[in-house]
Protein backbone atom coordinates (compact mmCIF):
# COMPACT_ATOMS: atom_id res chain seq x y z
CA UNK A 1 0.00 0.00 0.00
CA UNK A 2 2.27 2.47 -1.30
CA UNK A 3 1.87 4.50 -4.18
CA UNK A 4 4.66 3.57 -6.72
CA UNK A 5 4.27 7.06 -8.54
CA UNK A 6 7.46 8.72 -7.15
CA UNK A 7 9.33 6.06 -8.68
CA UNK A 8 7.66 7.20 -12.41
CA UNK A 9 7.98 10.43 -11.96
CA UNK A 10 11.94 9.57 -11.28
CA UNK A 11 12.34 8.12 -14.15
CA UNK A 12 10.30 10.01 -16.24
CA UNK A 13 12.02 13.74 -15.23
CA UNK A 14 16.14 12.24 -15.16
CA UNK A 15 18.36 13.82 -16.96
CA UNK A 16 21.12 11.23 -18.13
CA UNK A 17 24.36 11.51 -19.61
CA UNK A 18 24.02 9.44 -22.88
CA UNK A 19 20.94 9.73 -23.41
CA UNK A 20 20.25 13.60 -24.39
CA UNK A 21 18.07 12.49 -27.57
CA UNK A 22 16.91 8.85 -26.67
CA UNK A 23 15.42 9.05 -23.22
CA UNK A 24 12.25 7.05 -22.79
CA UNK A 25 9.23 8.13 -25.39
CA UNK A 26 7.19 6.83 -22.14
CA UNK A 27 7.64 5.85 -18.99
CA UNK A 28 4.13 5.01 -17.59
CA UNK A 29 2.41 2.77 -14.63
CA UNK A 30 0.52 -0.41 -14.78
CA UNK A 31 -2.53 0.96 -16.42
CA UNK A 32 -0.74 2.36 -19.18
CA UNK A 33 1.04 -1.12 -19.21
CA UNK A 34 -1.96 -3.24 -19.44
CA UNK A 35 -3.38 -1.10 -22.54
CA UNK A 36 -0.71 -2.09 -24.59
CA UNK A 37 -1.98 -5.61 -25.77
CA UNK A 38 -4.52 -3.26 -28.20
CA UNK A 39 -2.11 -0.93 -28.73
CA UNK A 40 -0.78 -0.94 -32.51
CA UNK A 41 1.91 1.87 -32.43
CA UNK A 42 4.10 1.47 -29.61
CA UNK A 43 5.76 4.59 -28.23
CA UNK A 44 9.72 2.63 -27.75
CA UNK A 45 11.57 3.15 -26.01
CA UNK A 46 9.50 2.36 -23.27
CA UNK A 47 9.00 1.74 -19.66
CA UNK A 48 6.49 0.64 -17.44
CA UNK A 49 6.76 0.75 -13.48
CA UNK A 50 4.06 -2.51 -12.24
CA UNK A 51 3.36 -3.22 -8.74
CA UNK A 52 4.82 -7.05 -8.50
CA UNK A 53 4.27 -7.74 -4.49
CA UNK A 54 3.50 -6.05 -1.72
CA UNK A 55 3.72 -9.40 1.74
CA UNK A 56 3.26 -7.71 4.81
CA UNK A 57 3.77 -8.60 8.45
CA UNK A 58 2.83 -6.78 11.69
CA UNK A 59 5.51 -5.44 13.65
CA UNK A 60 2.80 -3.21 16.56
CA UNK A 61 -0.95 -2.93 16.77
CA UNK A 62 -1.73 -0.85 14.21
CA UNK A 63 1.42 -1.32 12.13
CA UNK A 64 2.84 -3.63 9.73
CA UNK A 65 6.04 -3.98 7.60
CA UNK A 66 5.83 -3.96 4.12
CA UNK A 67 8.17 -5.31 1.27
CA UNK A 68 7.34 -3.56 -1.53
CA UNK A 69 8.36 -5.38 -5.31
CA UNK A 70 8.05 -4.09 -8.68
CA UNK A 71 9.11 -4.38 -12.02
CA UNK A 72 10.85 -1.97 -14.39
CA UNK A 73 9.66 -2.98 -17.25
CA UNK A 74 11.82 -1.89 -20.49
CA UNK A 75 11.21 -2.58 -24.15
CA UNK A 76 13.23 -1.43 -27.01
CA UNK A 77 12.97 -1.61 -30.88
CA UNK A 78 14.24 -4.95 -32.57
CA UNK A 79 14.29 -3.18 -36.20
CA UNK A 80 16.81 -1.84 -38.30
CA UNK A 81 20.08 -2.89 -36.03
CA UNK A 82 23.16 -2.42 -37.91
CA UNK A 83 25.19 -5.14 -35.70
CA UNK A 84 24.91 -8.08 -34.25
CA UNK A 85 23.88 -7.65 -30.65
CA UNK A 86 23.22 -3.65 -31.27
CA UNK A 87 19.68 -4.55 -29.46
CA UNK A 88 21.05 -6.17 -26.64
CA UNK A 89 23.55 -3.52 -25.79
CA UNK A 90 21.00 -0.95 -26.34
CA UNK A 91 18.61 -3.01 -23.84
CA UNK A 92 21.69 -2.92 -21.49
CA UNK A 93 22.42 0.88 -21.77
CA UNK A 94 18.42 1.64 -20.43
CA UNK A 95 18.72 -1.03 -17.90
CA UNK A 96 21.89 0.11 -16.44
CA UNK A 97 20.50 3.95 -16.56
CA UNK A 98 17.40 2.90 -14.59
CA UNK A 99 19.72 1.01 -11.90
CA UNK A 100 21.78 3.73 -10.99
CA UNK A 101 18.31 5.67 -10.97
CA UNK A 102 16.68 3.82 -8.30
CA UNK A 103 19.36 1.74 -6.41
CA UNK A 104 19.79 2.74 -2.93
CA UNK A 105 17.17 6.17 -3.49
CA UNK A 106 13.96 5.67 -0.94
CA UNK A 107 11.15 6.43 -2.00
CA UNK A 108 10.30 8.14 1.65
CA UNK A 109 11.69 8.60 5.10
CA UNK A 110 10.58 5.40 6.50
CA UNK A 111 11.66 2.87 3.44
CA UNK A 112 14.74 1.40 3.19
CA UNK A 113 17.16 1.98 -0.22
CA UNK A 114 15.97 0.07 -3.45
CA UNK A 115 17.79 -2.71 -4.46
CA UNK A 116 17.60 -5.36 -7.24
CA UNK A 117 16.45 -8.54 -6.98
CA UNK A 118 17.05 -9.05 -10.67
CA UNK A 119 15.68 -9.45 -14.28
CA UNK A 120 14.29 -11.66 -17.08
CA UNK A 121 13.09 -11.34 -20.36
CA UNK A 122 9.30 -11.24 -21.10
CA UNK A 123 9.42 -11.13 -24.94
CA UNK A 124 12.26 -11.29 -27.45
CA UNK A 125 10.03 -10.37 -31.23
CA UNK A 126 11.07 -9.72 -34.79
CA UNK A 127 10.18 -5.55 -33.81
CA UNK A 128 10.43 -5.24 -30.45
CA UNK A 129 12.33 -6.60 -26.93
CA UNK A 130 10.94 -6.90 -23.64
CA UNK A 131 12.59 -7.31 -20.27
CA UNK A 132 11.67 -6.80 -16.98
CA UNK A 133 14.28 -5.94 -13.67
CA UNK A 134 12.41 -6.45 -10.25
CA UNK A 135 13.14 -4.05 -7.55
CA UNK A 136 12.34 -3.94 -4.15
CA UNK A 137 12.02 -2.17 -0.76
CA UNK A 138 10.53 -1.86 2.61
CA UNK A 139 8.35 0.16 4.60
CA UNK A 140 6.38 0.54 7.22
CA UNK A 141 2.67 1.35 7.68
CA UNK A 142 0.39 2.21 9.78
CA UNK A 143 -4.06 2.57 10.14
CA UNK A 144 -4.08 5.42 12.48
CA UNK A 145 -6.85 7.37 12.23
CA UNK A 146 -5.68 11.12 11.41
CA UNK A 147 -6.38 12.92 15.07
CA UNK A 148 -9.76 14.77 15.39
CA UNK A 149 -9.77 18.83 15.04
CA UNK A 150 -8.56 20.54 18.66
CA UNK A 151 -11.59 21.51 20.88
CA UNK A 152 -12.79 25.12 20.55
CA UNK A 153 -15.97 25.16 22.41
CA UNK A 154 -19.21 24.18 22.94
CA UNK A 155 -21.74 23.75 20.26
CA UNK A 156 -25.64 24.50 21.33
CA UNK A 157 -27.71 22.15 18.87
CA UNK A 158 -30.63 23.69 20.68
CA UNK A 159 -32.20 20.45 21.86
CA UNK A 160 -33.71 20.49 25.00
CA UNK A 161 -32.89 17.14 26.93
CA UNK A 162 -34.91 16.48 29.82
CA UNK A 163 -36.72 19.39 30.16
CA UNK A 164 -39.80 17.97 31.27
CA UNK A 165 -38.42 16.14 33.99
Amino acid sequence: MLSLQPIIDRIKSARVAGFERDWFRQVAGAAEFAKLAITTALPLPACYVVRAADPAKAVGERRDSVTVAFDVVIAVTNLRTATAGETDDALLRYRAAVYQLLRGWRINDSSTPIALEGGQVIEYTDGDLWWRDRYSLSTEINNYLPAPPAFADVQNTNVNHGANL
